[in-house]
């Protein structure tokens, strides 16, 4: 007897565990159902909300047929009457740290723009007054890409010995607070009614009044620099030279003295060979760098360099500027909204009139 019962209270938590997992199976049953249920309904509202667009659409189809046609027609008189607009850009590479001196002149220039004292900008650029009224724009922004900018934080890293700083500043933050001047090259962009007028402002831009006396300065001292070292190296070859002639001059004594001292003639021409080849490896080195300092001094020459100049100008509107593409969409977008809102007008109406037949 006390065996049976023993059983039965053995079988008890297998029951309990059955029943919890057949609950716990109609549960997940049920929240399927109501999943599949919602997305259901979800469903049919917007193929009914669809269905009705489709319908206000037909019901409306000539007003927007009409509306369509006459703001193609309105958008392409305004952009045949709109002057066209001409753009080009113009690389450059900033020596001496002259960064600051021509950002600042190129906002002074925009600004005559803006202010559109042709008098001034024809002055200033050497052009006549009705070029400089057909100048809208000039700009001037750094050329910095991704890597570029990897670059310089993996140099400041690397300059940096505080601990705190590097643990502080990651690239992201470098890349937010470098300063835009820092960077190698620059684009200028000039926008204007004609197109020729860009190439005449190119040397224009990129020399005048750049040259502060703190430009001035650093300028004198490279090329001081240059030149010293380069008057120093000529020094060297000429004293090279000189050498030359010496052990050549030794060999040549050697060479004329008795059979009996060969041998000694040979273990002096080896160590004057072995000198001689020192003194044309020096040589070498000494021309490679004479050429280094040459191609710096043709390349520090002007204050800033242009790497790429003025094309003869492109438009600038592409097709979504042209009101030919946006009264259109504005003026169907209007009367979509304006049948939209009489049809819910007509609604609330129609339900309002119900409700109080109702009541």
């Amino acid at each position: 007897m006390s065996e049976n019962i023993q059983n039965t209270e053995n079988n008890k938590p297998e029951k309990s565990t059955e029943i919890d997992l057949g609950e716990l199976f109609r549960m997940i049953g049920r929240g399927f159902s109501r999943l599949f249920a919602f997305i259901s309904n979800t469903f049919l509202v917007l193929l009914d909300l669809l269905i009705k667009m489709l319908i206000i659409f037909r019901e409306h189809i000539l007003k927007f047929i009409i509306v369509g046609v006459l703001s193609i027609i309105v958008g392409w008189f305004l952009d045949s009457r709109k002057p066209t607009v001409y753009g080009s850009n113009m690389i450059i590479k900033i020596n001496y740290e002259s960064e600051q001196q021509l950002y600042s002149n190129l906002q002074y220039y925009n600004g005559l723009v803006e202010q559109s004292d042709s008098t001034a900008l024809a002055t200033t650029f050497d052009i006549t007054e009705d070029e400089a009224n057909s100048l809208l724009g000039i700009y001037i922004e750094p050329m910095t890409t991704e890597l570029q900018l990897l670059k310089q934080y993996d140099q400041f890293m690397k300059d940096t010995d505080s601990v705190n700083v590097v643990g502080q500043i990651n690239f992201d933050k470098f890349k937010r607070n470098v300063d835009p001047l820092t960077a190698k090259t620059h684009r200028i962009r000039v926008a204007a009614l004609e197109k020729g007028i860009f190439k005449k402002l190119a040397d224009r831009l990129t020399s005048l009044d750049v040259e502060n006396d703190y430009v001035k300065t650093r300028k004198k001292v490279l090329y001081k620099t240059l030149e010293n070292e380069e008057e120093a190296l000529k020094k060297r070859l000429k004293t090279i030279d000189t050498l030359r002639d010496v052990y050549n001059k030794a060999i040549r004594n050697e060479s004329k003295k008795t059979s009996q001292a060969q041998t000694q003639i040979q273990m002096s021409s080896s160590v004057i060979k072995t000198n001689e080849l020192e003194l044309f490896n020096l040589d070498q080195e000494i021309l490679s760098r004479l050429a280094q300092i040459e191609r710096e001094k043709e390349l520090n020459k002007n204050t800033v360099n242009i790497l790429s100049t003025f094309s003869e100008g492109v438009e600038l509107r592409d097709f979504h500027d042209k009101y030919l593409y946006k009264i259109p969409f504005v003026t169907i977008a209007l009367l979509l909204i304006f049948i939209l809102l009489r049809e819910l007008n007509k609604y609330l109406n129609n339900y309002a009139e119900k409700k109080r037949l109702d009541a």
